[in-house]
């Protein structure tokens, strides 16, 4: 066996998970033969043609030596590079054994796909150039085996500049044996590898592989399974299924060099979070550093994040990374040894999601995706956002935005608003901006280095109602009426002082700007009534909005304030009333169309049956209630799960709008122990999947108050229906939106296939679901109902499921929603989990509390905001 010379002291170690012992790692690549020094600069065809050409030299003639010299040295110099690739076979699989790089399987793939990538590139336009390839890791690919490896070249600059340049079309090689690989060329990746000390630690190589194959004095043990480096570097191999955390720790480390290798399922991406980070020194980031790789390969250009200087700890994490792909490369590197150094983290799966798309809705937010924590390299999002009615702004918030700073134009990653790119800090002055409809947003990352990305939040508006009882400026800025006309410019473009004399003595100057006639006291002049700020007290009703109305508009039959409080609790009729099976327009007319709101067709001609669809959509579409099945992130983005502190989840709720609630109003009955009707005793959490994960991704809100229907029957479960104000609004996602409120005419037809959610036990007397459930059930006509209850279904009561049994709610699903899909592919809330005889038994199917009864009293006690 030979000894190496002294100074090559590193030593690789590969360790699969953290708990087990260092294992010496196999070797993946058959290691060169030594060649003398003064050869090292030259390729081998070069080497053979030199010792050719100084042995017949004698036999030459002057002038065909000098010819021959002259063409030899001004022959290009080549030099040593290599490239670090990933590219997937599709007909390969993966398994757990092949992350442990000392298994055996590990060793076998390894040295088959080198023999491989020798014939492929062998048969390649650079044949002459390859030295040489070593397999590092493997990892589960889309379709197939996910393999990261380098291959070594020698060649001139301008060839060499090629060779990374270049993409290799799709080859199919034949290895020894029976095997035959597929090579997907769609799916490679191929970047330089940079011949710094830390990479040639990390891959086991030492500073002669960046000479040529010659100048290599490597040679395997075979017996011990290691290659002869030293003892400098150490590596670990850790695969994290989806729900669960591996760690990664370092106290006080031995070696100058660590990585670990993370690698998550397929359509998973990894989360790294970084909770504390002791001993990168301060000043150069170049010897004491702890990075984050999108590849499993420390290539420079796929570095995610990289830390050095000042201690990092944070509560309960310091940081948070996310892969573009299912893997991540972690490296702590040191000058010396630190005794000191400390680093703790875990890393997950999380499911891939996409980002972008078309939204429509009144108010909303967009994220970078896996926003807070850093945004994913390699991303392009693009959303185009309009407002639910034409003519209708967009108001545009950034609450934060920390993108990849750049100095040169934003050439890096960068946020685009409206065409404006974004990628340093905003000022305060430019964080809210009014846009047309549609409004275009695009958030590009490259490769490397992301950040904490951004979040916005967007309402739509009435242009005339954007600045209620004020002025509004060009650019969207509300003024008091008193600085309009003060002599002092408060908009920007001067409006505000504009037209200051443009009114006649008489005439009303608007909060719009302009002039109006004037007219008796309290006659709402001006469209949005700023005129009347001393007419609460003259005003025979006055609607939320600060809208006048006189007597004579009062229960006429014309609905004139938006939450309809003017023809609420009228005691006569009306001959241009609708029919109950007739829609009614906000402007007293009727359409004879079933079920005309929200279908994206204006039926009315106000458009009011348009009006209120910000509701009813999910942005994830990923399709135990008894007999169902759990349900899908996002799937029920209006599922609310009501608790209560000492006690966990009690009821379900569906969400109404950003801050209002609907569940069932036996749900807050108190018993003798617990008082349920205490609004301070509930949270509502709204996004809430996993039961058991706590709050965690979701929105957690305190109750205000509590309104359940005042005409509720505990004996007969008649009204049972309750409204819950939240303490502060909730801010809609892909996870969280409102579902929409049917109109009173709404008819849900008998049979129809609707969705019941929540997280009740799975079987009479069971435990709780941890994850929510859904099951489809189908409308029951309440005659049928009333036989098999004993008339005991009220028409304020809905029947559905399935009579054959074996599907329906139980306890823990109370007040939770059934939910019908509706033209327009919005969904609208049918009914209330309310009562029925035990669990999915046969001819006993849930009974529901119909939301179409109670339509107008929602809207009265909401003042309209629902």
């Amino acid at each position: 066996m030979k000894t190496l010379p002294k100074s090559r002291s590193c030593q690789v170690y590969c360790v699969f998970g953290h708990r087990r012992a260092p294992a010496q790692a196999e070797g993946v690549m058959k290691e060169p033969t030594t060649q003398p020094e003064e050869e090292a600069v030259t390729p081998p065809a070069h080497i053979s043609w030199r010792k050719w050409a100084f042995t017949v030299l004698p036999f030459f003639s002057c002038t065909a030596v000098i010819a021959f010299t002259l063409h030899y040295l001004t022959s290009p110099p080549s030099s040593v590079f290599f490239l670090g690739c990933s590219v997937e076979f599709p007909n390969l699989s993966f398994s757990s054994e092949l992350a442990d790089c000392s298994s055996p399987q590990f060793h076998l793939q390894a040295q088959a796909l080198n023999r491989y990538f020798s014939e492929l590139y062998k048969s390649s336009p650079w044949s002459s150039y390859y030295l040489r390839s070593g397999i590092t890791a493997f990892s589960e690919g889309a379709s197939g085996l996910n393999v990261f490896y380098w291959s070594q070249f020698s060649a001139p600059h301008h060839v060499a500049t090629a060779i990374r340049r270049s993409r290799p079309e799709r080859l199919q090689r034949r290895l020894p044996g029976s095997n035959k690989v597929l090579w997907d060329g769609r799916h490679e990746q191929r970047y330089y590898l940079e011949q710094d000390d830390v990479t040639r630690q990390l891959l086991g190589l030492d500073p002669d592989d960046f000479e040529l194959e010659e100048k290599s004095g490597k040679i395997k043990n075979p017996h011990s399974g290691k290659w002869q480096l030293g003892f400098q570097a150490m590596s670990f191999d850790l695969y994290a299924k989806y729900g669960v955390n591996r760690t990664l720790s370092l106290v006080s480390p031995k070696k100058l060099y660590y990585q670990w290798r993370l690698r998550v399922p397929a359509g998973h991406v990894v989360r790294l979070v970084i909770l504390a980070l002791h001993g990168a020194a301060p000043g150069s980031c170049g010897t004491h550093k702890l990075s984050a790789y999108d590849f499993l390969l420390p290539l420079q250009n796929k570095i995610i994040a990289r830390w050095c200087g000042l201690p990092v700890q944070g509560s309960p994490a310091a940081m948070s990374l996310t892969s573009s792909g299912n893997v991540m490369l972690v490296t702590f590197s040191f000058s010396r040894q630190r005794e000191g150094a400390i680093f703790k983290a875990y890393f997950q799966a999380i499911p891939k999601t996409g980002c972008g798309g078309s939204l429509s809705s009144w108010n909303g937010s967009i994220s970078s995706p896996y926003h807070p924590s850093h945004y994913p390299p390699n991303i392009d999002c693009s959303w185009v956002l309009r407002a639910p009615l034409p003519g209708y702004l967009i108001s545009m918030t950034i609450v934060t935005v920390d993108i990849q700073e750049s100095s040169d134009g934003c050439e890096k990653d960068w946020l685009d608003i409206g065409g404006v790119k974004l990628c340093n800090l905003v000022s305060d002055s430019s964080k809210r901006r009014v846009y047309s409809s549609p409004l275009s947003i695009h958030f590009h990352s490259d490769e490397s280095l992301t950040h904490k990305g951004f979040h916005l939040l967007y309402r739509a508006f009435s242009a005339e109602a954007a600045c209620p009882r004020q002025f509004r400026c060009g650019d969207g800025r509300c003024v008091p009426l008193r600085n309009v006309c003060d002599g002092v410019r408060d908009c920007s473009d001067g409006r505000d002082e504009a037209k200051c004399s443009s009114c006649r003595p008489g005439e009303v100057l608007c909060s719009n700007g302009r002039c109006q006639p004037p007219s008796s006291p309290c006659s709402s002049v001006c469209a949005d009534s700023s005129e009347e700020s001393s007419c609460r007290s003259t005003c025979y009703h006055m609607c939320p909005n600060k809208v006048c109305l006189a007597k004579s508009s009062v229960c006429d039959g014309v609905v004139d304030c938006k939450d309809r409080s003017d023809e609420m609790n009228c005691t006569r009729a009306y001959l241009k009333g609708c029919s109950s099976s007739s829609y009614k327009c906000a402007n007293g007319k009727c359409v004879s169309k079933v079920n005309p709101e929200c279908d994206g067709v204006r039926d009315c001609l106000d458009g009011s049956d348009e009006v209120r669809c910000g509701c009813g959509v999910r942005p994830r579409r990923r399709p135990k209630i008894v007999g169902g099945s759990d349900a899908g992130p996002g799937s029920w983005p209006w599922q609310v799960s009501l608790q209560m502190e000492r006690y966990g989840h009690i009821c379900g709720a569906t969400l109404l709008a950003s801050r209002w609630l609907v569940s069932a109003a036996h749900c807050f009955q108190d018993s003798e122990a617990i008082k349920y009707s205490d609004p301070r005793a509930w949270r509502a959490f709204m996004g809430l999947r996993v039961m058991t994960a706590g709050s965690k991704g979701a929105a957690a809100r305190p109750v205000r108050r509590i309104l359940p229907h005042p005409r509720y029957d505990q004996l007969t479960s008649d009204y049972d229906i309750a409204l819950l104000e939240l303490s502060a609004p909730v801010f809609f996602n892909d996870l969280v939106q409102p579902v929409c409120v049917p109109a009173p005419s709404h008819a849900f037809t008998i049979g129809t296939s609707c969705y019941v959610t929540g997280w009740g036990v799975l079987m009479e007397d069971g435990e709780l679901a941890t994850r929510l459930q859904e099951a489809s059930v189908r409308i029951i006509n309440t005659n049928t109902c009333n036989k098999l209850y004993d008339d005991a279904v009220t028409s304020r009561m809905l029947c559905a499921g399935n009579l054959q049994g074996g599907v329906d709610a139980c306890q823990g699903d109370s007040g939770g929603p059934l939910v019908c899909l509706e033209r327009g592919r919005r969904w609208f809330l049918a009914g209330i989990v309310s009562w029925g005889e035990g669990c999915a038994r046969q001819n006993r199917p849930g009974v529901y509390t119909q939301v179409v009864k109670f339509t107008d009293w929602i809207h009265q006690q909401s003042r309209g905001q629902v």
